[in-house]
């Protein structure tokens, strides 16, 4: 069940492309309209296919009002679900006993990395929190270091040389390094480098888009634990 916008659509394609390369063609996809008092209709075109799981692209609002319909009509089936609806709000608003078993998906940072470390103490220092609650946080110090590699790279502020050399400091073949002035130095001693961040390993495929790890949590008792993390 997706929400009908292009972050919707786009947790519940994934799922679909890898469910449909290992043979399985069946089921219900549904894009279902924002702002809506009610999802029964939706939700009922789903449940008709009795599915084990049902995967959801979509938002706290929409997911509340989902889950709720769900839960009153007493089909037992399972979720997985985006962190950001799957999160302390929506079981604040459904209680324990509705979101008991949810599995929520997010992205998580590139722990046990070099530049994970440097990131979290920088975070600390300033947030007095863990870099791992804070994801974003993450994202932009990489998006940071490698923009400011690139423009070392390309020796010029164009934004097309920038463009050009992101994928030239951030991916493979060429030294890992974890750091600005790590990777400063050796551009500057005409050594290609492997920029990896404390977000990803930020190799940039041809759309510009990077692959993180995704951590898998269930919501258990109320709290919302994390299991495992899967590396792609």
């Amino acid at each position: 069940m997706a929400f009908n916008n292009a972050s919707g659509m786009g947790n519940t394609e994934g799922f679909r492309h890898a469910r449909a390369a290992k043979g399985f063609t069946d089921g219900e996809h549904v894009v279902y309209e924002p702002n809506k008092p009610s999802y029964r209709a939706e939700l009922l075109r789903v449940l008709a296919t009795h599915p084990d799981v049902i995967v959801m692209g979509s938002f706290l609002p929409d997911t509340t009002i989902i889950l709720r319909e769900w839960f009153q009509l007493g089909v037992p089936v399972r979720w997985i679900i985006p962190a950001w609806a799957a999160n302390p709000q929506l079981v604040q608003a459904l209680g324990p006993a509705v979101t008991e078993g949810i599995i929520a998906v997010d992205t998580v940072s590139n722990e046990g990395s070099e530049a994970f470390a440097r990131d979290d103490a920088a975070y600390r220092r300033a947030m007095n929190q863990l870099t791992t609650s804070d994801i974003v946080a993450a994202i932009a110090w990489g998006m940071a270091i490698t923009l400011a590699l690139a423009i070392e790279r390309a020796k010029s502020f164009d934004s097309l040389a920038i463009r050009d050399a992101i994928r030239l400091v951030a991916n493979p073949p060429g030294v890992p390094v974890s750091s600005f002035v790590d990777g400063k130095a050796k551009l500057g001693s005409g050594v290609e480098i492997d920029y990896q961040g404390a977000s990803s390993v930020l190799d940039f495929d041809e759309f510009g888009d990077v692959t993180p790890d995704f951590g898998v949590f269930r919501i258990e008792g109320g709290a919302i634990n994390r299991k495992y993390v899967v590396k792609i």
